[in-house]
């Protein structure tokens, strides 16, 4: 009877939200897709702007002055003829003006999707293209020797390798990977790890129930900080910095001799290590230990 009740309670209340919303809410069975494709002129470094949605977007680069966008919608519905249809409700622009290229996915109707309707975006761009990478519910992954990257999404990885450039990435439910960058290096996330190795950089990586590894050298004042996991940070031998670590739960191991202010304990370490510190490095975590590492 329960049970019986339960199922009848959750059949009105999808039966209602519509209305109750101005939403018209599907669950698509079937899935058709549709590519579209263009091939744009620009500088070596333009600026690149991807919005779209319920999909990934995947980033490669070349030697040329050309970008090659290749966006793949698709639609949902409950026969593949009404598939096949909802593509029509599933619009792709793609606009140039000057070295600005603009990519954008969206919904033309006011559905609420939680089928398979979305669109995901591969492109090919100049060494040295500015990227803004706009998605949810998929990755981001960009490969080669772009510029400053955007990357914000929800519900997926993103995966920046070879960026000579700051790079501010931000998404939920996925892990971040970099390997490259320089300036700044913003990374925040939930319920996912984050991996970073970088030279001469400006770290603040955020996440919760995920590990942080951070290899390479800092430039200024950076911190970490995670719940519910540890992290290790390698650094070079011949850094000097002032320490803030902090964790509950967990323990805190450094390589590097620190010269402590304050009260001593497994738990909270503040202090220097080298005689002229150059930047503050904050560690911060619950429950996991914070390994402060030296570099080979």
């Amino acid at each position: 009877m329960f049970r019986k009740s339960a199922l009848l309670t959750l059949v009105l209340a999808t039966a209602l939200l519509p209305s109750a919303c101005g939403a018209n809410i599907s669950l698509n069975l079937f899935t058709a897709d549709e590519v579209v494709s263009q091939t744009f002129t620009t500088s070596a470094a333009p600026h690149i702007v991807v919005e779209t949605f319920n999909g990934g977007i995947d980033v490669i680069t070349g030697t040329d002055n050309t970008v090659r966008a290749d966006v793949t919608k698709r639609g949902g519905g409950n026969s593949q003829d009404e598939a096949q249809q909802d593509l029509k409700n599933v619009a792709v622009t793609m606009t140039q003006d000057g070295d600005t290229i603009h990519i954008t996915a969206q919904r033309t109707d006011h559905r609420v999707d939680i089928g398979n309707s979305g669109a995901s975006a591969s492109l090919k761009v100049p060494n040295g293209a500015t990227l803004d990478l706009r998605t949810s519910n998929g990755g981001i992954t960009s490969a080669g020797p772009v510029g400053d990257v955007t990357a914000d999404t929800s519900n997926g990885k993103i995966d920046i390798r070879g960026s000579a450039g700051s790079l501010d990435l931000s998404t939920s439910n996925g892990g971040i990977t970099v390997n490259g960058g320089a300036g700044t290096l913003q990374a925040e996330t939930s319920n996912g790890g984050i991996d970073l190795t970088s030279d001469h950089v400006v770290v603040t990586a955020r996440t919760s129930n995920g590990n942080i590894q951070f290899t390479g050298s800092l430039a200024g004042d950076s911190e970490f900080r995670t719940s519910n996991s540890g992290m290790t940070i390698t650094l070079p031998a011949s850094a000097s910095f002032t320490l803030n670590a902090d964790t509950s739960n967990g323990k805190i191991n450094s390589d590097s001799p620190v010269t402590t202010s304050g009260n001593l304990s497994d738990t909270e370490l503040r202090g220097t290590v080298g005689s002229n510190p150059a930047f503050t490095l904050g560690l911060h975590t619950s429950n996991g230990t914070i390994n402060l590492r030296q570099s080979q």
